[in-house]
């Protein structure tokens, strides 16, 4: 009986010790997987050089650049996941092919923008928050695209980018809560005009010989509305453009999105109005804004603007 007992502790002792043994190896095969945070180097275009620094200072700069320091901290940490997604897959497809050998420019026109000089209490808190964290499908980073403003709705990547590969799974149109009473109107609707002397030399710049522009007309809605193809009548001839190229061709500073309500063409003159600012694929910043505000955690927002995808720690 007693031989009994002291057979059946002694398994019990070595199943024991096997299970701290596999929970020991788990626990250290996690800190192994983590890795350990990257270095960037950034190319500053006004100075003509190259600084090297840890990630997450990079997006702690990229932050400051892209979010207002004083936004509520869930929405300036969905920024950070976001930001941070864009540089490491940079980091990992484009390694040392900028310019002087740096991974990425500073700035919206090439990449994401860069402003150390905002980076507050707030901003550091929200980046170290989310500190190695980015957004995956399938254990792969995802595009992480972001823009200011969906109008009401998020786009797809082809018709707001005219992105030129298959549509990603992770794509998705939904209503976007960023067309409110709250938001400055500016960025939610907006009105331009061009003369067709300068949409022609806009064109000229990206290869499209366009000339005596008569008539300009949306050839082609994609599934949340905005204008994913443009058609050109020039002397006698039709020319077609992506709404988004046609966008960024001629200022998107101007042109604000792609997101068309108005299209006109009169003595001259191209006269346009729309909705939203920027491209509308992925996170909408007000969007964020207002979904931080009734309380969504970082990785609620995140996965909201992105269709099945999960929150992941890359470094610790």
């Amino acid at each position: 009986m007693i031989d009994n007992r002291r057979k059946t502790l002694t398994w019990i002792g070595i199943g024991l010790l096997a299970v701290i043994v596999v929970s020991l190896g788990i626990s250290k095969s996690r800190r192994v997987a983590l890795g350990k945070e990257p270095t960037i180097r950034v190319y500053i275009d006004d100075e003509k050089k190259v600084l090297e620094m840890p990630m997450e200072e990079y997006i702690a700069a990229v932050v400051g650049g892209e979010m207002k320091n004083y936004w509520p901290h869930e929405a300036l940490a969905a920024q950070a996941i976001v930001a941070r997604t864009f540089a490491l897959k940079t980091l990992e497809e484009k390694r040392g092919s900028g310019p002087m050998g740096s991974d990425i420019e500073a700035g919206f026109k090439e990449a994401q923008e860069y402003k150390p000089e905002n980076v507050n209490d707030a901003i550091k808190a929200a980046v170290k928050a989310t500190r190695g964290k980015v957004l995956t499908e399938g254990g792969k980073l995802i595009n992480a695209w972001f823009h200011s403003n969906a109008g009401g709705k998020t786009a797809l990547a082809k018709e707001g980018l005219n992105f030129s590969g298959p549509e990603p799974t992770y794509t998705v149109v939904k209503d976007s809560p960023d067309d409110t009473e709250d938001v400055p109107l500016s960025d939610r609707r907006w009105k331009a005009e061009f003369s067709t002397g300068e949409i022609e030399a806009a064109l000229a710049e990206v290869g499209l010989n366009v000339k005596g522009i008569q008539d300009l007309t949306i050839a082609k809605r994609g599934p949340s509305g905005r204008a994913e193809i443009i058609a050109i009548q020039h002397s006698g001839s039709t020319t077609t453009i992506g709404g988004n190229n046609f966008r960024v061709a001629l200022d998107p500073m101007r042109m604000r999105s792609n997101y068309l309500t108005s299209l006109e063409v009169k003595n001259g003159k191209v006269m346009m109005e729309g909705k939203g600012f920027g491209h509308g694929v992925g996170l909408s910043q007000w969007g964020a804004h207002n979904m931080a505000k009734t309380g969504k955690r970082h990785e609620q927002i995140c996965t909201y603007f992105f269709k099945d995808v999960k929150v992941e720690k890359r470094w610790a």
